[in-house]
């Protein structure tokens, strides 16, 4: 069968992509202490880089303050570099395109990761799960300190030889938080109605094209991730980030990336509503093209995605569970691709250990790890509890 997902694409600043198949990232918690990369991670993006066009590299922190979590990949030091050129070479090496995607955690960090046990964020407001830390408001300084972090960090992913990077605008982190009236309660310039709501993610992306443009040039991809809603109440609504797609795509961006339960849901706090949200955002970003990301596993699902107009599907389970799911899709050899997978595979499958202690302990049936359970790997470690 001939799939229309496999052909190419162009970014806006009109580098392509041989196929619209998209890995994106996945927390493997498996840097060292010190962020610094491992062998572990360079292997498991080895194996999975070659069949998706677009690789995106898991969340590195741009600070120690906004470290996430154990393990996490960071970008705060020039000493990194050496260590992420390895995942950017081994992924370009094998024909596809390394972004990596850029982060600062907030309010949802384990405090067992940042220095002190101080989680800072917006506002002294919680984070949505039970038994997540208070949060110490930053003071103005710091947050203008972390939007010339995320400058700096882009200079580093150049240097490393990523060929973008991906703001993390989604799942809860820090970008997120600024943006939402649940987690932002601030009264000064960083707080407020919408558009004030807006301005940290705006700032934290012009630093980011401010560094392109001094580092590097128009080829080198910026993308920028959202969730459209929250499931509270003060909290972000669909519309809100519409909005607030509307102003980013003002600015030189490549793509812009949805971070859904699944791909084709309509707006899940506004049950009448029963366009789905990809369409919402098709309507609005022109000619910017549109990632998806949320439980595609088949290729008639990923086929059904891009014949309904979005440029690129996010695929991570399935290419954690199955890395040639592209080249079983190519050969013809759609029977092949496996959706589920032993604890006896993890080794063969190059997957490090802290994933699978969290597949496991995630799961917790048995011997057989199943890509039908509503789960996203993308997601922080903060949304499932036991």
């Amino acid at each position: 069968m001939s799939y229309k997902f496999l052909e190419p694409f162009k970014l806006a600043n009109g580098v392509e992509i041989k196929n619209r198949v998209v890995f994106p990232p996945t927390t493997l918690r498996s840097s060292f202490a010190t962020g610094v990369v491992t062998d572990d991670e360079v292997n498991y993006y080895k194996m999975r880089a070659g069949g998706p066009g677009l690789v995106i590299v898991e969340m590195a922190y741009v600070s120690m303050a906004g470290k996430t979590y154990v393990g996490q990949i960071g970008i705060d030091s020039d000493e990194k570099i050496s260590g992420l050129k390895k995942i950017a070479d081994v992924i370009k090496n094998r024909g596809s395109v390394p972004v990596l995607q850029l982060s600062f955690g907030g309010r949802i960090a384990q405090t067992a990761a940042v220095l002190h046990d101080d989680v800072v964020g917006p506002s002294d407001v919680p984070g949505h799960q039970p038994g997540m830390a208070t949060p110490r408001p930053m003071t103005d300084e710091e947050i203008r300190q972390s939007i010339t972090d995320f400058g700096e960090a882009t200079r580093r992913a150049i240097a490393a030889g990523f060929a973008g990077v991906e703001l993390h605008g989604a799942n809860m982190y820090a970008m997120q938080q600024f943006f939402s009236e649940h987690a932002n309660q601030r009264t000064d310039e960083w707080g407020g109605d919408l558009n004030d709501r807006m301005r940290y993610g705006l700032a934290v992306l012009d630093a980011v094209v401010a560094a392109r443009d001094e580092y590097a040039d128009d080829r080198f991809i910026i993308g920028y991730r959202q969730s459209p809603e929250e499931p509270t109440t003060p909290g972000i609504r669909f519309t809100d980030s519409l909005a607030m797609a509307q102003e980013i795509i003002k600015r030189p961006i490549s793509y812009f990336h949805i971070s859904l339960k699944d791909a084709f849901q309509t707006p899940f706090m506004n049950k009448e509503d029963k366009e789905p949200l990809y369409a919402k955002y098709k309507a609005i970003l022109g000619d910017i093209p549109l990632i998806v990301a949320g439980l595609l596993r088949t290729p008639e699902q990923v086929e059904a995605l891009v014949q309904a107009g979005v440029d690129g599907a996010a695929i991570a389970r399935e290419l954690i569970v199955d890395p040639n799911w592209v080249q079983k899709v190519m050969n013809n050899d759609e029977k092949g691709i496996r959706y589920a997978i032993s604890t006896s595979d993890f080794e063969m499958l190059g997957i490090p250990e802290p994933l699978r202690f969290w597949l496991l302990t995630r799961f917790k049936k048995g011997l057989v790890v199943s890509t039908d359970e509503q789960f996203d790997p993308e997601v922080p470690w903060a949304y499932y509890r036991g």
